[in-house]
C-alpha cells in the first residue's frame, strides 16, 4: 500500500533531500510549523518508513573509480541462495530481481578494470546457479538513485488521510504560492 504524505510532510521531506543536515528549528522557520510538529512528523514518517537517515559515501571519491551493471541469468531453483551471496559481496551496491532477459541485474564498484576482470571471472563465476551475465560499463552516471525529488502529488493535509484507490489531487502549476504565515498550515495551503 502507498504510503499517504500530507502537504505538511512533503515540505519537510524536500528540505530535508536538499539537505540532509538541517536543524529542526531551521526546518520549523522554512515551514512556519513549530519545532515539535517537526520533530513529530519527522518521527512519525521515520518509523512509518517513508525516509531514512544514511550517510552515503562517494565510490568514485574513495578510489572506486568503475562501476557497472550486471546482467545474470539462474538457475531459478536457486534464486534466494544467489541473493544472499550476492547481498554479502561488498563489490555489489545495488541489487534486485527483474523480469525480462536477466533474472537479476546488480551494480558494482571496483578499483579498476583488471577489478571487475576478477570479480567477473573468480567471484561471480563461481556462484553456483550463475549460468551467464552481461556486463555493462558505466563511464559517467547521469543521475544517482540518490537524486530522486518526491513528485508533486498531494494528499490533503489530515494526519488520518487514507488512499483513494491510488489517487489524490495534483497541485496546479500555475497557481503562485500563498504568502507563509505561523501556526498550522490550513487545509489547501500549499508549501
Amino acid at each position: 500500500m502507498a504510503r499517504v504524505v500530507t502537504d505538511t510532510d512533503r515540505a519537510i521531506i524536500r528540505l530535508l533531500q536538499q539537505n540532509a543536515r538541517i536543524s529542526y528549528a531551521e526546518l520549523s522557520r522554512a515551514t512556519a510549523i513549530p519545532e515539535s510538529t517537526v520533530r513529530r512528523r519527522m518521527d512519525r514518517l521515520h518509523q512509518r518508513g517513508v525516509i531514512e537517515f544514511a550517510m552515503l559515501a562517494d565510490p568514485a571519491r574513495l578510489g572506486y573509480d568503475l562501476r557497472a551493471m550486471i546482467g545474470l541469468r539462474v538457475d531459478l531453483k536457486m534464486l534466494e541462495t544467489i541473493a544472499e551471496t550476492l547481498r554479502a559481496m561488498d563489490e555489489v551496491i545495488f541489487a534486485a530481481f527483474l523480469t525480462g532477459n536477466f533474472d537479476i541485474m546488480i551494480q558494482v564498484v571496483v578499483r579498476s578494470q583488471n577489478a571487475l576482470v576478477d570479480f567477473l571471472s573468480q567471484r561471480l563465476a563461481a556462484i553456483p546457479g550463475v549460468r551467464s551475465t552481461e556486463t555493462f560499463v558505466m563511464p559517467y552516471v547521469i543521475k544517482p538513485a540518490t537524486a530522486w525529488v518526491l513528485p508533486d502529488v498531494v494528499a490533503p493535509d489530515d494526519d488520518r488521510a487514507e488512499p483513494n484507490n491510488g489517487l489524490y489531487r495534483q497541485r496546479d502549476a500555475t497557481v503562485s504560492p500563498q504568502p507563509r504565515r505561523r501556526g498550522r498550515p490550513r487545509k489547501g495551503d500549499t508549501l
